[in-house]
């Protein structure tokens, strides 16, 4: 039997109140080689030194250059490799609400913000490839980024914490920008992937009591961000497909059942019936029971 991996929480390395932590993998080796998960999000940069960094059970090389991005919940270990260089990297880890306190004074990155987010530390996304290696000037540039978050951690001279945020987003733009065409339109890679996710939660959830920003901050994305992409790729909100989905699951219960009309709504989600017929002769162009004697002479 495989033992749990250990939990990792903010609590284990963040200062109280603080919402990011930057360390040397030096300076705190007690997990190195041990399977563990955190409640935060963790961005690795080696610099020099080799290992192997196994993330939710595939094994990847890692040298100098390389970063990894870790999702919260997500199983991962770093097995130290053979070589002259010890292995050393900058360990920066974050949560989402890093960023919530100062979004808006952002503007027109709030976007970028966003879509990033959901590309690199969304939750179960099994398509996103966790890593990328950068050499040349790249290389450079993420180092220096690096060790200016490290030295202002470490300095917490006044501002610290909103000029890590900056060097953070600066860094989140390198990414992005590395990202070459999946990035091009609001409607690229991300946005193809957070309107994919989205679909198939609402068709998972569709009894609960969804809302749209609940769906939202699944994706770590702001609402109206969410609907702008939502919208570009199926044509319809993130509420219409809410009940769209819901009333093409009444339309099978009540073609497939004896149960009355009431007991189907709540069960789709509807808990206002008053709505709920509003909505389905919206969608259907009949009310329920109509729907359903039509639907059983069609059959017979």
């Amino acid at each position: 039997m495989t033992a749990k991996p250990h939990v990792l929480t903010k609590e284990d390395f963040f200062r109280p109140g603080e919402n990011v932590h930057i360390q040397m993998s030096n300076e705190f080796p007690d997990y190195i080689g041990v399977v563990h998960t955190h409640k935060y999000i963790e961005v690795v940069y080696i610099i020099s030194g080799n290992a192997t960094h196994e993330i939710d059970g595939k094994k990847y090389s890692a040298g100098r250059g390389d970063l990894f991005i870790i999702n919260k919940d997500t199983p991962h270990a770093f097995y130290y490799g053979e070589g002259k260089e010890p292995f050393v990297a900058y360990d920066l880890m974050f949560t989402p609400e890093f960023f919530g306190s100062s979004k808006n004074e952002y503007g027109a990155l709030e976007d970028l913000t966003d879509s990033f987010m959901f590309y690199s530390l969304f939750n179960g996304q099994k398509s996103f490839v966790p890593y990328l290696s950068v050499s040349g000037s790249t290389y450079t540039i993420f180092g220096e980024l690096f060790n200016k978050m490290y030295l202002e951690h470490r300095g917490r001279q006044k501002g610290y914490n909103d000029i890590i945020r900056a060097y953070l987003l600066e860094l989140i733009i390198t990414i992005f920008r590395m990202e070459d065409d999946a990035v091009k339109t609001v409607s690229g890679g991300y946005g193809k992937r957070a309107v994919s996710f989205v679909t198939e939660y609402i068709k998972k959830n569709y009894a609960s009591a969804l809302s749209v920003q609940e769906i939202a901050d699944k994706v770590y994305m702001s609402r109206d961000y969410l609907g702008r992409i939502f919208r570009a790729e199926t044509g319809m909100t993130v509420s219409a497909m809410i009940q769209k989905v819901r009333i093409e699951r009444v339309c099978m219960l009540l073609s497939t059942t004896e149960r009355t009309v009431a007991d189907i709504a709540e069960e789709c989600g509807f808990d206002d019936m008053k709505f709920f017929y509003t909505v389905f002769k919206k969608h259907m162009c009949v009310l329920p029971g109509d729907y359903r004697s039509k639907t059983r002479t069609e059959i017979k």
